[in-house]
């Protein structure tokens, strides 16, 4: 989970007793290298903290608790350096230590954090509405994600009861790869090459998953169309995805309305699709007072 900087100013008193325990060096060398991957436009960066950063990153992307050593190896940091860090950030209430195991993880205060980045944004005070609308008048369940790489979205909300709610379906979690009728549209509406898109098209799976010849030209169909339809990514369920494009037609958001395919015939697709662009529309006008980060 991506962090605001101006959320991580609890680690500010901390990062004099970081420094003084052997972390200025790797500091120093973790701010070089933003500073190369041409970071000078948003100030100078503070080597300690983007060094925490790489700890929680570390520790969200794992499916398991981690000791200090492993984070260390992940992270690409001394393991004394991981081990402070670590410390400070559980002191600050930001990742969890198991006494037992000696192991890590992200805290649950970051939900906190990410529902005042959610609450601050404007987004779901606009969103809201618009998706219980669609839901509401079709039946189905609506999804509002943002979009945080090629091919890659992060799930911010949803409303709906129309699919069973799972860990599949957690606010929070990011998809990676073009799957499903949301992964048309970020291909119809990204910036991906077709030699990127085959390459992540081949480490997604669908359950009846077309060739790349035929999700291409699926992605065709909905830059004709606006939206994308999909009934073969997961059984028995029907989707249907439209983008949400800031003023420059930068795919920001896809909205994705899904159900079982028997709750959404072809006659319901069209006027469907319909509402929920009608819904994006509303969202695009907005862009300009919304804090998306």
């Amino acid at each position: 989970m991506v962090i605001e900087m101006d959320r991580l100013h609890a680690l500010g008193s901390a990062t004099g007793a970081l420094r003084a325990k052997g972390v200025a060096t790797e500091a120093i060398i973790a701010s070089r290298e933003s500073v190369a991957a041409g970071d000078f436009d948003r100030g100078k960066p503070v080597g300690a903290v983007v060094a925490a950063v790489k700890v929680l990153r570390t520790l969200h992307a794992s499916e398991r608790p981690l000791n200090a050593s492993e984070v260390a190896r992940a992270a690409a940091l001394h393991r004394g350096t991981a081990y402070n860090i670590l410390r400070t950030l559980q002191a600050e209430g930001f990742v969890a230590y198991d006494e037992a195991t000696r192991t890590y993880s992200v805290s649950l205060h970051i939900l906190e954090i990410a529902h005042g980045v959610l609450r601050h944004s404007g987004l779901m005070d606009l969103a809201r509405p618009l998706m219980h609308a669609v839901s509401d008048t079709y039946g189905v369940s609506v999804y509002l994600s943002k979009v945080v790489g090629p091919c890659s979205q992060l799930l911010l909300d949803w409303v709906g009861a129309a699919l069973r709610t799972d860990l599949y379906l957690t606010v929070g979690r990011q998809f990676p790869g073009p799957r499903g009728a949301s992964g048309v549209i970020m291909a119809a509406f990204g910036n991906s090459s077709e030699p990127e898109l085959e390459r992540l098209f081949a480490q997604v799976a669908w359950y009846q998953k077309p060739s790349f010849p035929e999700f291409l030209a699926r992605m065709h169909e909905a830059q004709k169309a606006g939206f994308a339809v999909d009934r073969a990514s997961t059984q028995g369920i029907t989707q249907v995805s439209v983008p949400v494009l800031s003023p420059s037609w930068e795919l920001l958001l896809v909205i994705t309305a899904a159900a079982h395919s028997h709750d959404i015939d072809s006659d319901a697709v069209g006027p469907l699709s319909r509402a929920m662009q009608s819904a994006a529309a509303r969202l695009s006008e907005s862009l300009r007072l919304l804090h998306l980060g």
